[in-house]
């Protein structure tokens, strides 16, 4: 029986759920969990989210270059009329503008400080399951060869929780990254 190949976004949990195939086809014949499935909590595209932060580190740049042209315009401004009227309302601006630009910044730098994080723990996530799959393989075959002692079956289960305990681990780190990730929630500058 041929599956067809199992495609993720991160390369390396491809090559994961390659190299669990027939733990999975052990799992379910003895009714275990499926490894592979386990292994779709954690995918993710690190690629994407680096682009997205070029992206906003490129919109900062903007805002900074436009904040620049407007103090300057200001300056020139205050030379005549109410000047202090108006220098008040382009402070308020100024400020505004720099508020954005930093706020951009620091959120291109959280991206691709996430990126790092998510490529990493796909990668040792997809080389701890693979290890995994690998040491259970003569039970697996055993198996799959219809072997229902409950030795294998112990095995075979055993790879199948320790999979799905490992994809656990990793998620752990992906719920502390959502507090960092609720600032961006927000506004970054009032406008009102």
């Amino acid at each position: 029986m041929t599956t067809a190949a199992e495609v993720f976004e991160h390369p390396a949990l491809t090559s994961a759920a390659a190299a669990l195939v027939t733990l999975r086809s052990a799992a379910g014949r003895i009714g275990a969990p499926d490894p592979v499935a386990a292994l779709r909590h954690l995918d993710c595209a690190p690629a994407s989210i680096r682009a997205s932060a070029a992206t906003v580190d490129a919109g900062a740049l903007v805002v900074t270059a436009a904040q620049a042209e407007f103090r300057g315009g200001v300056e020139r401004a205050e030379t005549g009329g109410s000047a202090e009227t108006f220098g008040t309302w382009a402070d308020t601006v100024d400020s505004q503008y720099t508020e954005a630009a930093r706020t951009a910044a620091e959120t291109a730098a959280l991206g691709v400080r996430i990126a790092a994080l998510l490529d990493e723990m796909a990668m040792s996530a997809a080389a701890e399951v693979t290890e995994l799959a690998t040491a259970v393989e003569p039970s697996v075959a055993a198996v799959l060869t219809g072997d229902r002692s409950a030795e294998v079956v112990s095995a075979v289960s055993s790879a199948c929780t320790a999979v799905i305990r490992t994809v656990q681990a990793k998620m752990a780190v992906l719920s502390a990254l959502a507090a960092e990730l609720e600032p961006l929630t927000a506004p970054a500058v009032d406008l009102s």
